[in-house]
């Protein structure tokens, strides 16, 4: 059973990410062989979702930001129970890099306080897209996300939507949007969701709204957790 302990000393996070260019175009320039990459992971794409494989540019617009090899991070919000209340600190910017660092420090930082790393679908997709962009920029991921040869007992995450499917093989994707209205909490889509990121980041520069979404769906999600507790 989910205790008030368990959430109580755990470290809640959350990440919003973006394609690593503005346009697929800007990519073809920067980078031929990755444009190239990206068309055949289009053709993917099209077997797994209905999307239209003929169109890249749109693509990459709506998808690029859910890939690490063709995206980025540029926000990290990370939240801390402290007397009842829910404390959130955030990294965020265009330096994908320096916000990497700083992520890195905050796992050591948990790991070795004995705390617990949690948040929203965290398994399937925040901690691989830190580890991957991590090693794509040649920094060494904290041996908390790194879970090669570790045995399930081993990884003490906690994910919110594991909880919430209890077992239910295909149903930990259920989004933080659903979850949160179901349970009865505020959401955190009212002004903002995460298909929009990429046009905020590269079209208005939008780096403030960008940082108040994400901490808003880490407490979301915190209230979610201490709603299902006991």
């Amino acid at each position: 059973m989910l205790t008030k302990v368990i959430i109580q000393n755990s470290v809640i996070f959350d990440i919003e990410t973006v394609g690593a260019y503005k346009t697929f175009q800007d990519l073809k320039k920067a980078d031929p062989h990755l444009a190239d990459l990206w068309v055949k992971r289009c053709k993917w794409l099209g077997k797994k979702e209905d999307v239209d494989t003929e169109n890249p540019e749109e693509l990459w617009i709506s998808k690029s930001a859910l890939h690490p090899e063709f995206g980025k991070i540029v926000c990290a919000s990370f939240g801390l129970y402290e007397n009842g209340l829910e404390r959130v600190i955030s990294f965020y910017g265009d330096d994908e890099k320096d916000i990497l660092l700083k992520i890195n420090k905050i796992l050591a930082n948990t790991r070795t306080k004995g705390l617990r790393l949690g948040g929203q679908n965290i398994k399937n997709f925040d901690i691989p897209y830190i580890g991957k962009r991590m090693l794509i920029h040649g920094i060494v991921p904290d041996s908390s996300i790194q879970l090669w040869g570790k045995k399930p007992w081993e990884v003490n995450f906690l994910d919110l939507a594991e909880v919430f499917s209890f077992g239910a093989w295909g149903q930990t994707f259920t989004s933080l949007d659903l979850i949160s209205h179901v349970l009865g909490i505020p959401g955190s889509k009212d002004n903002m969701d995460g298909s929009q990121v990429h046009s905020y980041f590269w079209n208005e520069l939008a780096y403030d709204k960008i940082k108040d979404y994400c901490e808003e769906d880490v407490i979301c999600t915190m209230k979610c957790l201490d709603k299902i507790s006991s």
